[in-house]
């Protein structure tokens, strides 16, 4: 998981390097179909057993995974990444609020304590990125990117918790069912959004580093899906936010970038919320999907 949080970063600062060269969903989608590619490669290399129609779990997994990927992208492309990442990486707090409706799990004081608490950090960091003087304009938005990354970490929530309901599936196959239903989806984003006008020309670099982001984000998927798909959720969430702590070290040595007092502050609340409900290690219990093979 330490490996794919490092790749995830990579994966990251490759995309906000690009926003002024493509649109987020462009980025989503080439993301999803070097991945698609890759997935399969790696799949068809093992032998492993694609699935596609069933079972209904891994729908629910693969959707939510890339709405949740496409509000992460335009997050990235319109504000600082070490900031979305902190906020898309409170997703352990969502799996313990989200396992009500969906296992029928009542989470513990604990976790409503800790989504109070992340939520104050949120405030923080919204309120922050008004302080710190951020310019409101087609590359930085974060009116929309925060709230926008606040979404992408629910969702990956739901698709947390559906992908530890898939220990049948080899993770390869997962990883590929995700990418095209992801590279699908974000494709028809891109044809329904209209492209901004003043994107400038793009170069052998740009295209090096689209390139990049899907390569990168198809390592960090691959390590993701099998580190969930082999162990309770909690018991490796907390490497993730491992993600932050790079992002925010090649931030600061590439552009000496640090984010605002506010905004550092209201991402160590959202952090150490997010800590605080993985420390109390739940064991999350639940039939087996009766459509996954065993």
């Amino acid at each position: 998981m330490l490996i794919g949080s490092l790749f995830f970063a990579i994966m990251a600062l490759l995309a906000e390097s690009l926003k002024e060269q493509f649109s987020f969903p462009w980025i989503s989608a080439i993301r999803s179909g070097v991945a698609t590619c890759l997935a399969f490669a790696l799949a068809f290399a093992a032998g492993s057993k694609l699935v596609f129609f069933k079972p209904f779990t891994l729908w629910i997994r693969s959707i939510s995974g890339w709405v949740s990927m496409m509000f992460c992208f335009y997050a990235m492309t319109h504000y600082n990444v070490e900031i979305v990442l902190a906020l898309t990486n409170s997703y352990p707090i969502w799996v313990a609020i989200l396992s009500w409706p969906i296992l029928g799990i009542v989470p513990n004081a604990k976790s409503w304590i800790a989504l109070i608490v992340s939520c104050f950090g949120m405030g923080l960091i919204y309120y922050g990125s008004d302080n710190a003087g951020d310019v409101v304009s087609t590359y930085s938005n974060p009116h929309w990117a925060i709230p926008a990354a606040i979404l992408a970490s629910i969702m990956s929530g739901v698709a947390l918790i559906n992908l530890h309901r898939l220990k049948g599936i080899d993770a390869r196959a997962i990883v590929t069912h995700f990418s095209a239903v992801a590279t699908l989806g974000s494709l028809l984003v891109w044809l329904a959004l209209p492209v901004p006008s003043d994107l400038t020309a793009t170069d052998d670099w740009s295209v090096l580093r689209l390139l990049g982001v899907g390569i990168a984000a198809t390592v960090g998927q691959l390590c993701l899906t099998k580190a969930f798909s082999t162990g309770q959720p909690a018991n490796v969430s907390i490497i993730g936010l491992s993600q932050v702590v790079f992002a925010a070290i090649f931030k600061w040595f590439l552009e000496r970038q640090v984010p605002s007092l506010l905004s550092t502050l209201g991402m160590l609340l959202v952090m150490a919320a997010t800590i605080w409900v993985i420390l109390g290690k739940p064991k999350i219990k639940h039939d087996a999907d009766p459509a996954t093979p065993s």
